[in-house]
């Protein structure tokens, strides 16, 4: 299976949106070319921290997908609610994910 490359401003866009309804802050780590993001409760807390999501996670959708779920796993194992949420597959080169028909 062929996968897009997904660069890391839509990483860490799909990011924000992996953790909903909760906010998540990312930020990028420009010595190695690398993101980290916290996931933060309604009041502004930190409920989860990952500091380092290297190139070769997040460039690969299945990887950087695998990242989320286990972020998620995490979460939802201290009790935390999370909106269903899956990885949109990217249908073209210019790597704009699309998300999957809800039916």
């Amino acid at each position: 299976m062929t996968t897009t490359p997904v660069e890391i401003d839509n990483a860490m866009k799909l990011a924000t949106e992996a953790f909903l309804p909760l906010g998540c802050v990312t930020s990028v780590n420009t010595e190695d070319d690398s993101f980290g993001f916290t996931v933060m409760s309604e009041g502004g807390s930190e409920l989860l921290g990952v500091p380092h999501v290297p190139r070769t996670q997040y460039s690969d959708p299945i990887r950087l997908a695998g990242v989320f779920m286990q972020a998620r796993q995490d979460l939802k194992k201290k009790g935390v609610e999370l909106e269903d949420w899956e990885m949109p597959f990217i249908t073209d080169d210019s790597a704009i994910p699309e998300t999957p028909p809800n039916y």
